[in-house]
């Protein structure tokens, strides 16, 4: 019996000298860094699918995966036969609409015929009345030179009419070849894709002697010497970012190490699918290696102090109240992270606050 309250004592008292030496902790006075955490993935800049403009298969490949293009280099050669032969048709159009011209000839010439007639016949009709006013000739004489002079006369205004609209249907006629020709030439054209920027050939997404549309991909490009981070942060963070804030990446290609970029856009609208924002940032320390794609983790800091009174999260409890020697006391936080929060008001460097329990 004697040996148990011994052994009970003894146990007892072990266990309050531990529970005085680990059940009370001060705060801390040390560096903090607030941050904002994102998911990430690395992409070229100017990074794009390339799309043909018209559907064909591919008669052949000008450029291999990994090749770097100039802006407006060929990438691929699709079948253009019936394009080319609309393109033919619409030349020999417009050379038609040329040769068309000489009709209007046909009816200029014409037209002065008719005009120097109209001339001859009025002249002769003004002879026959001043004969009339002599005495000199017949009535009948007169009616039939006056019946010619108007004839002659009709008969400019009328060639002068067919001319106008023989003018106006040639001049449409050789508007439409034209445009027609442009519109063949400009699809005949887009039967040669071509790079939209100076870059690299990342992937090839079709091969020789397959069908591409508008619809469906032919390889994707991009800018290799330059890289930037597309970040998704979260709706109930996103007031926090702003551009030209720091980003320390992690990349999962280079465990261990973490590079530092910055903050160059935030595209303001929410992907409501996934309830977060698109945010951009650069390199400002970059790895040697990088590939488009590669998966990324990423701390945007919003906010940093290089002296902060702490304490342990888990020592912040609901309502902003931190248990004490003395009792509950509420605190004024400030910055925080996953480890530690900063106390604007409440505590001192002494105050002894009741130790997290341990996990």
């Amino acid at each position: 019996m004697k040996f148990t309250q011994l052994g009970y004592l003894s146990m007892l008292i072990l266990g309050v000298g531990c529970k005085e030496k680990s059940q009370y902790i001060t705060p801390e006075s040390k560096p903090i860094i607030e941050s904002v955490y994102a998911s990430a993935t690395i992409n070229a800049a100017e990074q794009y699918t390339l799309y043909p403009a018209l559907s064909g298969r591919i008669l052949n490949l000008a450029v291999s995966e990994g090749d770097v293009v100039q802006a407006g280099q060929l990438i691929a050669h699709l079948d253009n036969t019936g394009a080319a032969l609309t393109a033919s048709t619409a030349g020999e159009a417009v050379a038609l609409s040329k040769t068309s011209a000489k009709q209007l000839q046909e009816i200029q010439a014409q037209l002065a015929t008719a005009q120097e007639q109209a001339k001859l016949d009025s002249l002769n009709y003004k002879r026959q009345q001043n004969l009339w006013a002599q005495n000199i000739g017949s009535q009948t004489q007169l009616e039939a030179k006056k019946l010619a002079a108007a004839a002659s006369k009709n008969a400019v205004k009328a060639i002068q009419s067919k001319l106008s609209v023989a003018q106006s249907q040639l001049a449409f006629n050789q508007k439409q070849a034209q445009n027609n020709q442009g519109t063949a030439a400009k699809n005949l054209a887009e039967f040669d894709v071509r790079s939209d920027i100076g870059g690299q050939v990342f992937q090839l997404l079709a091969e020789k002697g397959e069908w591409v549309s508008p619809q469906k991909p032919l390889a994707i490009l991009g800018n290799s010497g330059d890289y930037l981070i597309h970040m998704e942060v979260d709706e109930v963070d996103i007031a926090k970012i702003k551009v030209g804030q720091t980003a320390v990446i992690a990349l999962d290609a280079y465990k261990g190490k973490s590079f530092k970029g910055h903050v160059t856009r935030i595209i303001p609208i929410m992907n409501t699918k996934s309830q977060s924002f698109e945010v951009e940032a650069v390199f400002d320390e970059k790895p040697n290696q990088l590939y488009p794609g590669l998966s990324a983790e990423v701390n945007i800091i919003i906010a940093e102090k290089s002296s902060a009174l702490l304490i342990p999260v888990s020592c912040l409890g609901k309502d902003n109240v931190v248990a004490t020697e003395d009792g509950d006391v509420v605190v004024k936080p400030g910055l925080r992270n996953l480890e530690y929060v900063e106390i604007l008001e409440g505590l001192t460097p002494t105050t002894k606050i009741l130790a997290p329990k341990a996990k």
